[in-house]
C-alpha cells in the first residue's frame, strides 16, 4: 500500500493554497480569473468524497465555472502540476462503461476509460493527499476487475500463439503482459513530463496492480536477469488455461526456432526425444548460450524456465485423475466380484496394475486385504467391506465342493468378523471356521470322533490350531515375497545385461571402423611417436589446473597463459588444448556474466573423479543458501548454478 507521507502525495495546506490563488486571481492580467473558485468547488467535491467517493474531472468543473474547458484545463496543469508542492492533487482514475461495446472482448478500452479527477485535501487531511488516492485506486481497482471477469475474451490458442511469436521476434515480448494492457489505460494527457508519468505509475498504476495480484486476477513474478526493466515485473491474467498455452507457446518456440538455430551455429548437438521432452533440461541448456543480441528470445526462455512447474504441476494432476479413474473403477469391479480378489490377476484394460495402484486398492479405507502364500506362489487377496457376506457365502461354497479351506483362512487373516453384524452372522461364520479347521486335528483324533460322527473343534483346539496355521503362513508369505524380490533381481540383472550386450554390439562395428581407419593412416604416413614435449606439455597444464582448484580458484585460458609465463601465447595454447588434452580437460560455461566470466572455465577429468562429489555438494549448498538469502550475490549465484548444471551432466559420463 501507499506511504502516507510519500512526497509524491504531498499537496500544499489548505490556507496556503486559497491564498496563492487569490493572489493569482487578483493578478491585472485576468489570466487567471476564476482559478480561486475552481479550487472552491474542487473543495467542495473533496468535502463530499467521502459520503459518495466521486470526485471531479475537468468537464465537471468547466460546466461548473461556466469557462471553457481549455482555460480550465490549463488552470488545472497550473494547479496539480507547476506549483510545488501543488495545490490540488490529481489522480487517475479507471471507470467501467457498462454501455461499451462488447464485440471486441480483447480491447480493454472498450469498457474501460480513464477520467483524470481533482481532490483538494482538507484542513482535517494536512498536506497529504493519501485518502483520495487510495479511494481512487479502489474504485479503479474494481472496475478492471469487473472487466477481467465479465469483459475479456480469450482469442483463441492459434492466434495466442501467434501474438507471442510475433512480439518475441520483435523485441516486443512485455505487450502480451496483463501489465501493459492495464497500464496503457494510465495514460494521461496531463502527464507532459516524465517525472510525472512516473508518479502516475508509482500511486496509481503500480497500487492497482498490487490489489490486482492480492485478488488473484493476476499473476505475478520477477524476472531479474531480464535485461529490459519492462520485461523484469512479469504480470499475466491469472487464468490457468492461458498460463499453460503461454508456456505451450515458449515451449514450441524453443523446440522450432532456438534449438535448430543454435544446432546449425554449431554450438549445441542434437537431441533424443526423451531430452527434447525434457523441458527443464532443454531450456537449462540453452540459456547459456543465449546471450543479450538475442534479446526477447532470452527473456522468452528466462520465463519458460520460471513457468515450468506449471507444466510439472499440470502433468501431476493429470496423473492424480487418471490414477483417481483408475482406482475408482478398479474398486467397482471389486466391488461387483463379491468375493476374494486375487490382485496378481487383476487387469486394467488388459494390463497388469502397477504397484502404486495396487498400494491404493491395499489401503483404501473401503478394502479389507490379506497376504496369502502356498508352496508355490505368493496371493494379495482384496476384498471389499461391503462384500463379507457374499466372500463367506462364495468360502462356504467352495470348502463345501472341493474341501479347499484357503479363503477361510484368508478371511480369518482380514478379521472380517468384526464387520459382521447381526450376531448371528458371526456365529455362522465362527462355525464354518471350526469345520475347516477339523482336518488339522491329529488323526487318532480325527478318526475317533468320525467314528461316532462326533466332526467337530472345540474352542482350545481351534485357538491352537490357528496359532500353528497362522505361524506356517506368515513363515511361507516371507519365503515367497523374498523369493520374489530375488527373482526380480535376477531379471533386472539379466536386462542390463543385455542393454550392454546391445550397446556393444551396436558400437563394435563403429570401433572396428575406426580402427582400420587408424591402420590406414599409420600406413601412408609412417609410425608416428608421442611427442615428449607435447606430453610434458599436457602434465604441466593439468597440474596448473588442479593446482587451482586446489586453491579455489577458477582457471580459464587467461589464467593458464599467465602461469606459463612468456613461452606460449594465445594462439599456441588453443592449438595445443584443441589437439592434446580434448579427452582430460572438460569447459563450461557461466551464465549472465560474460563480463566477468569471458571465457569457458577449465578443469580436469582426473580432478573431477577425485573431487567432483564433493563440488557438487558445495555447489548445491551454495545455490540453495543464496535463493535464500535476503540479498543474494548475484554473480556467486550465476557460478555456482552453472557449476552445478555442468556436473550434474558431466559426472555421470566419467
Amino acid at each position: 500500500m501507499l506511504d502516507p507521507q510519500s512526497p509524491e502525495l504531498k499537496v500544499a495546506d489548505y490556507n496556503s493554497a486559497l491564498q496563492l490563488t487569490q493572489a493569482l486571481e487578483a493578478r491585472g492580467d485576468f489570466q487567471y480569473k476564476g482559478i480561486y473558485k475552481l479550487v472552491l468547488i474542487v473543495g467542495d467535491w473533496t468535502e463530499k468524497f467521502a459520503a459518495n467517493k466521486i470526485l471531479p474531472a475537468a468537464d465537471q468543473l468547466a460546466r461548473e465555472l461556466a469557462l471553457d474547458r481549455e482555460r480550465v484545463s490549463a488552470y488545472l496543469r497550473e494547479l496539480s502540476s507547476r506549483q510545488n508542492p501543488p495545490l490540488i492533487k490529481k489522480i487517475c482514475m479507471i471507470d467501467f462503461d457498462p454501455t461499451g461495446d462488447t464485440s471486441d472482448g480483447r480491447s480493454i478500452g472498450s469498457s474501460l476509460r480513464l477520467m483524470t479527477v481533482f481532490a483538494r485535501p482538507l484542513q482535517t487531511d494536512g498536506s497529504s493527499s493519501h485518502r483520495y488516492v487510495e479511494g481512487i485506486n479502489q474504485a479503479s481497482y474494481a472496475s478492471i476487475q469487473r472487466w477481467i471477469k465479465e469483459r475479456r475474451k480469450f482469442p483463441g490458442p492459434e492466434n495466442f500463439q501467434r501474438w507471442i511469436w510475433e512480439c518475441i521476434d520483435s523485441n516486443r515480448l512485455s505487450e502480451t503482459y496483463a501489465s501493459s494492457e492495464i497500464g496503457g489505460l494510465f495514460q494521461d494527457s496531463f502527464d507532459i513530463t516524465p517525472p510525472m508519468k512516473q508518479t502516475t505509475i508509482n500511486i496509481n498504476l503500480k497500487p492497482v496492480l498490487k490489489r490486482l495480484v492480492d485478488s488473484k486476477n493476476l499473476y505475478f513474478f520477477r524476472n531479474e536477469q531480464a535485461l529490459s526493466p519492462g520485461n523484469r515485473s512479469v504480470f499475466y491474467y491469472n487464468v490457468h488455461d492461458e498460463i499453460i498455452l503461454r508456456l505451450e507457446a515458449y515451449k514450441k518456440y524453443l523446440k522450432e526456432k532456438i534449438v535448430p538455430e543454435l544446432q546449425r551455429i554449431g554450438v549445441m548437438g542434437n537431441f533424443t526425444p526423451e531430452e527434447m521432452d525434457s523441458t527443464r533440461n532443454l531450456v537449462t541448456q540453452v540459456i547459456p548460450f543465449l546471450s543479450p543480441a538475442y534479446g526477447d528470445q532470452k527473456t522468452a526462455m528466462e520465463e519458460l524456465s520460471t513457468l515450468i512447474h506449471f507444466e510439472e504441476e499440470e502433468k501431476e494432476k493429470k496423473e492424480k485423475e487418471e490414477k483417481k479413474a483408475k482406482l475408482s473403477e478398479l474398486l467397482d469391479y471389486i466391488h461387483s466380484a463379491n468375493r476374494l480378489v486375487d490382485l496378481n490377476y487383476l487387469r486394467f484394460r488388459g494390463e497388469p496394475i502397477e504397484g502404486e495402484l495396487r498400494n491404493l486398492i491395499v489401503n483404501h479405507e473401503s478394502i479389507l486385504s490379506a497376504d496369502y502364500a502356498d508352496r508355490k506362489n505368493l496371493y494379495m487377496f482384496a476384498l471389499h467391506k461391503e462384500c463379507v457376506p457374499g466372500a463367506i457365502e462364495n468360502a462356504r461354497r467352495v470348502f463345501s465342493a472341493t474341501g479347499n479351506d484357503s479363503e477361510i483362512r484368508v478371511l480369518e487373516k482380514m478379521d472380517v468378523r468384526d464387520l459382521l453384524d447381526p450376531r448371528e452372522a458371526a456365529e455362522q461364520f465362527d462355525k464354518l471356521e471350526y469345520s475347516s479347521l477339523f482336518k488339522y486335528l491329529p488323526f487318532i483324533t480325527r478318526f475317533w470322533r468320525s467314528l461316532f460322527g462326533n466332526n467337530v473343534v472345540h474352542r482350545f483346539e481351534a485357538e491352537e490350531i490357528k496359532a500353528r496355521l497362522s505361524t506356517e503362513q506368515n513363515k511361507m508369505v516371507l519365503e515367497a515375497k523374498t523369493r520374489a524380490a530375488q527373482e526380480e533381481k535376477q531379471r533386472l540383472a539379466e536386462r542390463r545385461l543385455k542393454e550392454k550386450d546391445a550397446a556393444e554390439a551396436v558400437s563394435r562395428p563403429k570401433t572396428a571402423a575406426a580402427h582400420a581407419e587408424t591402420v590406414s593412416a599409420f600406413s601412408r604416413s609412417g609410425e608416428q611417436e608421442v611427442d615428449p614435449e607435447g606430453k610434458k606439455m599436457l602434465s604441466a597444464v593439468l597440474d596448473i589446473l588442479d593446482a587451482a582448484w586446489s586453491k579455489g580458484d577458477t582457471p580459464d585460458r587467461n589464467y593458464l597463459l599467465e602461469k606459463l609465463g612468456a613461452d606460449s601465447d594465445e594462439n599456441t595454447l588453443l592449438n595445443f588444448l584443441k589437439k592434446n588434452a580434448k579427452k582430460e580437460i572438460l569447459s563450461f560455461m557461466v551464465r549472465n556474466q560474460q563480463e566477468r566470466y569471458t571465457f569457458p572455465i577449465l578443469v580436469t577429468k582426473r580432478y573431477l573423479k577425485k573431487n567432483g562429489k564433493a563440488l557438487l555438494d558445495k555447489a548445491k549448498k551454495v545455490v540453495d543458501e543464496q535463493k535464500d538469502a535476503d540479498m543474494p550475490e548475484q554473480e556467486k549465484f550465476d557460478f555456482y548454478i552453472s557449476f552445478e548444471d555442468f556436473l550434474n551432466r558431466t559426472l555421470a559420463k566419467i
